[in-house]
């Protein structure tokens, strides 16, 4: 399989509070700039929508908060060149003034091995109809199946249709939840809110240090962080 890159850019002077309707101002923003700069965007076989659309079944574009400050990123070849052109003209928009900017450049091929790699899903969405059914598992067994199901299949998801990982009859992706924490409804894109889990799960799959599963991940929803 080819290598997945993925490009996060941390605009460290554009302080953004976290869980803020600010995050979804700015995403906004970015979408507008894409459609202002249509010809610019299409003319590299790039969609004016690419920075938020309802249809696309991974979000390539994420916009979330680091340390306070505004943090874009973009997974997929497409969606990494989508946001060097959208920097460009944020960086001509401001008159190329110097700003504390961080970019992280990722390659990634994921593999399946031999042991389990423990990882944790931060604020990860459910859909509103797994949530409504975990609420009413009446075991904890029961519901540590549900969710295992449910970060089996997002898992699979990306490796396959994002990440371009070939997985063979003979391939065996599995996932253990260890343990989760509640932390309530959290709002969406176009002000619903859904259920949101802390995770703890190993898996037998590596898994990119800058990766997002479930649902809102265009907001950052659903960090996955590697554990030691």
């Amino acid at each position: 399989m080819s290598l997945l890159p993925i490009l996060t850019i941390n605009l460290l002077d554009i302080k953004i509070p976290a869980n803020s309707g600010l995050m979804t101002a700015f995403l906004n923003g970015m979408c507008d700039v894409a459609f202002e700069n249509r010809e610019l965007f299409e003319s590299e076989g790039i969609p004016a929508d690419i920075f938020h659309n309802d249809k696309i079944a991974y979000s390539g574009i994420q916009f979330t908060n680091y340390r306070g400050a505004a943090s874009i990123t973009a997974v997929g070849q497409t969606e990494v060149r989508a946001l060097e052109m959208w920097y460009d003209i944020f960086q001509k928009s401001i008159g190329n003034q110097e700003q504390n900017t961080l970019m992280i450049r990722e390659q990634f091929a994921g593999r399946l091995t031999k042991e389990y790699l423990d990882y944790k899903a931060c604020s990860l969405l459910l859909k509103r109809e797994v949530g409504y059914e975990i609420e009413h598992l009446q075991n904890q067994f029961a519901i540590y199946d549900r969710m295992e199901k449910y970060l089996y299949g997002n898992i699979k998801a990306f490796m396959v249709r994002v990440a371009g990982m070939e997985i063979g009859d003979r391939d065996f992706i599995s996932v253990k939840v260890h343990r989760f924490k509640r932390l309530g409804l959290q709002p969406t894109f176009h002000g619903g809110k859904l259920p949101a889990f802390d995770i703890y799960f190993s898996t037998n799959i590596t898994l990119p240090h800058t990766l997002r599963l479930g649902q809102a991940v265009s907001l950052g929803y659903g960090n996955v962080v590697h554990i030691d």
